[in-house]
């Protein structure tokens, strides 16, 4: 049997939860001076309240104690492993992941452990990882699934716009008198994901204009791959999620997609009121959308 392991810089939904067995191995966030592990020690709700106060949380990669706890659980049930892992340009959490899980195959040759860069994460990790749960299920081999995980880290797109400037310029990404330059025009970012790190592509004027332009990005990005499962995640804000959602299923109506909250670790590159939009560019092999 495979079990799956992401970290919490995957996004989850109830879908997930609720249909799928799989392993969260927590990273850490640090608020004032106080660390965390991400989902055990501290809920998302409490940490977006921290950040409604301005305050910006910090995060380092999960704790080799974490991951060498969950490992054992599956060495004792016979488990072949693979770890979903937060983008290595993101976070050290990749690498440490993928050393220990060497150990393992040398202490366990008769169990398979994987690491795999998921170049990404929030969302757009959470479509691969919906899919390599869908496989796991399904009876695919252990190889077959390693396959698509790797080929869907590089092949799932990321769209970002975030309600203002204010969280670029608290992590440092813009001057301070771009925040009020930008409030004051009603500016917001549109970022991407490229080489696995967060960048701002451009900084448009107007909320309907920023999502015209995702619109038309996500339109264009999935080509003919229209049977798809796509996903969108929110930082807080619920309804912008489902108001991006049904504007792409009035373009693209055979699309599915999975609704999901950004979590504490990604939640502070992209601030209060973010949403981002995952989706395939190609279409690979077996692949049949997320029920």
């Amino acid at each position: 049997m495979t079990k799956l392991i992401i970290d919490s810089g995957c996004d989850q939904n109830e879908t997930m939860q609720a249909s799928y067995d799989y392993e969260v191995v927590p990273l850490s966030i640090t608020i004032e001076g106080k660390s965390y592990l991400d989902g055990e020690e501290i809920e998302l709700d409490t940490v977006y309240d921290y950040m409604r106060q301005g305050i910006v949380p910090k995060t380092s990669q999960i704790s080799a104690e974490s991951m060498i706890k969950t490992l054992d659980r599956s060495v004792a049930e016979k488990e072949d492993v693979i770890y979903l892992a937060l983008s290595s340009a993101l976070s050290g959490t990749y690498s440490l992941g993928f050393q220990i899980m060497e150990t393992y195959k040398e202490k366990h040759p008769e169990l398979k452990f994987t690491a795999v860069d998921s170049k990404g994460g929030a969302g757009g990790a959470a479509i691969i990882a919906l899919k390599m749960l869908q496989m796991i299920e399904e009876g695919y081999g252990y190889e077959e699934i390693v396959d698509f995980a790797k080929w869907g880290a590089d092949h799932v797109k990321y769209h970002f716009t975030l309600s203002n400037l204010e969280w670029l310029v608290k992590g440092g990404r813009l001057p301070k008198v771009a925040s009020q330059v930008g409030t004051a025009l009603n500016i917001r970012p549109y970022l991407k994901l490229e080489e696995g790190s967060i960048t701002v592509q451009k900084l448009i004027r107007g909320e309907k204009r920023v999502f015209k332009r995702i619109l038309k990005d996500v339109q264009n990005g999935v080509g003919e791959f229209t049977q798809q499962t796509i996903g969108i995640s929110h930082a807080d804000d619920e309804e912008l999620a489902k108001t991006i959602s049904e504007q792409i299923k009035e373009v693209l109506p055979d699309i599915k997609i999975e609704l999901f909250q950004i979590g504490a670790v990604l939640g502070p590159h992209v601030g209060i009121g973010g949403v981002g939009v995952f989706y395939y560019n190609e279409k690979p092999q077996h692949y049949q959308s997320v029920e």
